[in-house]
């Protein structure tokens, strides 16, 4: 059904608006042009409205369309093959259409409107660059070449989709109407600002609740959706609600959450894809939906200038995973397991924040989303809630649809906190690696009468120093007394005065720097990002069952070498020959589970642990049906030191070896 638009009176209501209505009166943008990133969107004259109509046949793998638009230069461009231009108009006369190669076309100049179709089936390898045509789902990416790129500069779209009944769509932008047809379903979107289109198809129920003016959808297929619609419907409704408090209004009039054959988990203008196999997944209506909802305002609504990095994935997930675990009262414990797998970066992958740009590589991944998401938490706590969150409307107001590299976001922030942050920025976004902290000659003085806790905060590196305001925490009988030290330099004195003995001294108890943890636990996450990691396969038909646990190829080792020099391995085989591997290597036996008094090594079906002495894991079960289904979910438990099947095949345990010692903590005796 047609939507309604809800009033706005920022500019952020620019987002919103029909492009029809934009049309009528051009959008200027932010005024400061000048901020505008090299290769961003100029804000002058907004271009003509684009109408692009779709008609597709996800069974027979057949796709028509027209696109009309204004083209007073032609222009060139590119079309898969198994699709030809059936016609081209300039307003009402014929305009000139050549073939200039396999898959390249020219269209002449027009002063008016022109109207091109084209048409064909696509074969069953088009699979470039994600497409997709299938009756099972289909994804057409914005640069697959399924429809002709003439559009010079980011401008209104309107787009039409038509498929059969069985079969729904899905389009960047709002949703405009969805009503039946004679010959099917038809739907319609309207973008305000893009230059890019990705649409997606599915034999999908459908979901719908309003929430604040935006239409919420949930677009499963019949089993799923019986099974998981409600909460998603639910937890999506809940999520946004709570986003819009912080951030003001949603930049769409809709939004849908829809299924996908293929592993993904990706978020487009107005809607996102989830894999049908990590949509039962319990955890995700917490994790990857409010994270994908929250890409509507960072990434899908303000877009990502890459050449100057990818702002985007951190800011995303420090808004919403850290967001929702802070609502939980768990922040503070998924800073410290951020922390950890940074630590466990190899040396020579502690790249910057800045060289992040997206992409699957694990050890990219980890600084762009966590490292830049403690970048974040560090502002927020620098700035306080109300001038952060200021700077985050700005950069909505300024910069909703348009291109924002890292400048934009440090001005943002600038403005709001009246001073220039370039020192932080630079830091922590232009830096590679971590500082380790260190505490040296703690002591307790008396001086005329008053107790002072003084010591030396000492911060090493490859890049120290870095701008710090270190947390200090002192425990007494009475309650805790608090510091937040400005650290510029190596090494910086600090001084508590206290109004009695303390028991504890901590430094950043509840790890809000971005800094090496300390002490480390064994964990999966150091032979994932290892390079130098290598096989033990107790049974050589193992070998893929392990390389698929790692998402990698591994070199193997051999099994009786010794561990003298040994790189990181993961050791692979049944239940029995693990442990006679170990056995054999000298190597302790796992820690027993202090209730239910049973050992790693035969506990479950199948199991994962990490020696807690070693970069050694050992992957054991008791038939190759267990050991295949533990080894294709465990490179997604990084942050795990062991993991344990049930004999259903479900995960009955999953924990993580404590932490040695603290360095950063300072116990005081009893007078």
């Amino acid at each position: 059904m047609p939507y309604r638009l809800k009033p706005l009176s920022t500019g952020r209501a620019m987002a919103r608006l029909a492009p029809a209505l934009l049309a009528a009166s051009a959008w200027a943008g932010p005024a400061a042009a000048s901020s505008a990133p090299e290769g961003a969107d100029a804000p002058l004259q907004e271009p003509a409205q684009r109408h692009l109509s779709l008609r597709l046949d996800p069974a027979g793998r057949t796709l028509a369309g027209e696109l009309v638009q204004a083209l007073p230069r032609g222009g060139q461009f590119r079309l898969l093959p198994g699709l030809e231009v059936e016609t081209a108009r300039c307003d009402d006369a014929p305009l000139a259409v050549a073939h200039e190669g396999e898959g390249l076309w020219r269209v002449a100049p027009c002063p008016g409107q022109i109207s091109l179709s084209w048409s064909g089936r696509l074969g069953e390898g088009s699979g470039e660059r994600g497409l997709r045509l299938s009756e099972a789902g289909s994804l057409l990416p914005t640069r697959a070449g399924w429809y002709p790129h003439l559009a010079e500069r980011a401008g209104p779209l309107v787009v039409e989709v038509e498929t059969p009944s069985t079969q729904r769509a899905v389009a960047s932008g709002s949703l405009v109407e969805e009503r039946t047809t004679a010959e099917g379903r038809l739907a319609r979107f309207q973008h305000p600002h893009t230059l890019a289109l990705e649409v997606a198809t599915g034999p999908w129920q459908r979901r719908e609740r309003e929430v604040n003016g935006v239409t919420l959808r949930v677009l499963f297929p019949e089993a799923l959706d019986a099974a998981f619609g409600a909460t998603y419907l639910d937890r999506a409704a809940a999520h946004l609600q709570a986003f819009e408090q912080r951030l003001g209004d949603f930049p769409f009039t809709s939004f849908s959450i829809a299924a996908s054959p293929a592993p993904v988990g990706v978020a487009f203008p107005g809607f996102t894809l989830l894999g049908e196999r990590v949509i039962p997944l319990p955890f995700i209506p917490e994790t990857s939906l409010p994270h994908e909802i929250m890409h509507a305002w960072w990434g899908a609504g303000v877009l990502v200038e890459y050449a100057d990095g990818n702002w985007a994935e951190a800011l995303t997930t420090y808004l919403a995973d850290h967001a929702v675990a802070e609502a939980a009262g768990e922040d503070a414990e998924l800073r410290r397991s951020w922390l950890r797998d940074l630590a466990a970066l190899p040396p020579g992958q502690t790249g910057r924040l800045r060289d992040f740009r997206g992409g699957p590589d694990p050890a990219g991944r980890l600084i762009g989303y966590q490292h830049g998401a403690l970048l974040f938490h560090m502002l927020r706590k620098r700035l306080g809630d109300d001038a952060f969150d200021a700077a985050l409307g700005e950069l909505a107001d300024a910069w909703m649809h348009r291109r924002a590299d890292w400048q934009a976001l440090e001005a943002a922030f600038s403005a709001a906190a009246e001073k220039d942050l370039a020192p932080f920025f630079s830091a922590w976004r232009d830096r590679s690696g971590r500082p380790d902290l260190a505490l040296e000659g703690v002591r307790l003085e008396d001086e005329s009468g008053t107790l002072w806790l003084r010591g030396e905060l000492v911060q090493r590196g490859d890049n120290a120093p870095w701008p710090l305001a270190v947390p200090l925490a002192v425990e007494t009988a009475s309650g805790p007394v608090t510091l937040n030290q400005d650290m510029k330099s190596e090494r910086q004195p600090f001084g508590i005065p206290l109004g009695e003995r303390p028991l504890a001294l901590e430094v950043d108890p509840d790890a809000d720097l971005a800094r090496h943890p300390g002490a480390l636990p064994s964990l999966l996450r150091r032979l994932l990002l290892d390079a130098d990691t290598r096989l033990v396969a107790l049974t050589p038909a193992l070998e893929p069952l392990a390389e698929r646990a790692l998402a990698r190829r591994l070199e193997t080792w051999p099994a009786e070498a010794g561990l003298d020099d040994a790189p990181p391995l993961l050791v692979v085989g049944t239940t029995e020959q693990v442990a006679e591997w170990r056995r054999s290597q000298g190597l302790s036996a796992p820690p027993r589970d202090a209730l239910k008094q049973e050992t790693l090594e035969t506990a479950g079906r199948a199991r994962f642990w990490m020696h807690p002495d070693h970069p050694i894991g050992l992957l054991s079960g008791d038939d190759a049906e267990s050991l295949a289904l533990l080894a294709a979910r465990l490179r997604h438990h990084g942050q795990r030191s062991h993991l344990v099947l049930d004999e259903d095949g479900e995960t009955r345990r999953a924990g993580t070896w404590p932490a040695g010692e603290n360095p950063l903590r300072v116990a005081f005796p009893p007078e």
